[in-house]
């Protein structure tokens, strides 16, 4: 799951169909993660999805 940070850190409401509370929305739909980097707010995403994928397999020796 993504979290929205919106420019106005009051804000409360819903814009592109996320709903903010004091400026924090959070949502894991890649198009409206997209939409919301290309307006202008911050993007936090998921710590735990990164490391899963940015994790390389162990090199693995063959056996002669």
């Amino acid at each position: 799951m993504a979290k929205i940070l919106c420019p106005n850190k009051e804000y409360n409401g819903i814009s592109a169909s996320v709903t903010f509370v004091n400026g924090v929305g959070e949502t894991n739909n890649l198009q409206l993660i997209e939409w919301f980097k290309s307006h202008g707010y911050t993007v936090e995403e998921d710590a735990e999805k990164d490391e899963s994928s940015s994790e390389e397999p162990k090199n693995r020796r063959k056996k002669s």
